[in-house]
């Protein structure tokens, strides 16, 4: 019922409607095709049958398919200064604009599909989502992340950052009493690319399964991503900063993985 293989050529048939040489649109491209294959390793890892895990392939197509408008119209990935809120605007694409019909000839998956897609980028999966719902929700936020720290590694960052200026810059006091008390922050206070760390290296606290938590690690994405913002900001404010931060999150990635 569901074919990858179409699936994957029905999303690069789409992205031709974008610049691909607009370097936002290739990296969210290579992004959805990495967090498609993540989806579908993690699914594997849960051994959960074939369809499922075609169906976890296809929700990491779907996520962050409304990005490609973000970006055509804004040309930035910040929901905060856009008014987008780009997994449900992801839905809107899918859904409204009928673009799902091309992927798939069934509707008995929409259910697990919308709330997947809905709360992927949300601070939590609401507690009323329950069954295959809440497996796959919590699927697509751990694959999500994952490609999230090797796009941080591995792209300009000029791409990442929602803003344009990495100078004379630090991280706000306020979000960096916040992390420490809760390891979350709240993207509304966040005012520029230093306070943006945050955000990055807070995703290491909601992950869901530990194999991906062993995959964070065993790659060491945390570490290459300090020595990135040491190189791109120069600044002994932010460094000092992002040297406790580390600590806090290696330390819990310890602690969890001693516990495997």
């Amino acid at each position: 019922m569901i074919n990858i293989q179409n699936a994957k050529d029905t999303f690069l048939d789409y992205v031709k409607n974008y610049d691909i040489n607009n370097g936002r649109i290739k990296l969210k491209m290579i992004h959805i095709l990495n967090v498609a294959k993540n989806c579908k390793e993690i699914a594997e890892s849960l051994k959960l049958d074939d369809e499922q895990i075609k169906l976890a392939y296809l929700i990491g197509l779907f996520h962050d398919i409304g990005r490609f408008e973000q970006v055509r119209i804004y040309n930035t990935f910040s929901d905060k200064d856009t008014g987008l809120d780009h997994g449900e605007y992801s839905l809107k694409v899918l859904y409204d604009d009928k673009l799902i019909e091309k992927f798939i000839d069934t509707h008995k998956y929409d259910d697990i599909i919308k709330k997947a897609v809905f709360y992927h980028n949300k601070a939590k999966i609401a507690d009323d989502v329950k069954g295959d719902a809440l497996i796959f929700s919590e699927i697509i936020r751990d694959a999500d992340k994952i490609d999230i720290y090797r796009v941080i590694n591995e792209d300009d960052m000029k791409d990442i950052f929602w803003y344009d200026n990495f100078e004379n810059l630090d991280i706000s006091e306020k979000l960096m009493n916040e992390f420490e008390n809760t390891h979350f922050i709240s993207y509304k206070n966040i005012e520029n690319n230093a306070d943006l760390i945050l955000a990055f290296y807070g995703y290491i606290f909601d992950f869901n399964f530990d194999y991906c938590l062993k995959n964070i690690k065993d790659k060491k994405f945390l570490e290459k991503f300090y020595q990135r913002i040491k190189d791109t900001f120069k600044s002994d404010y932010i460094n000092k900063k992002v040297e406790k931060i580390l600590y806090i999150c290696n330390s819990y990635i310890n602690e969890k993985i001693k516990s495997m």
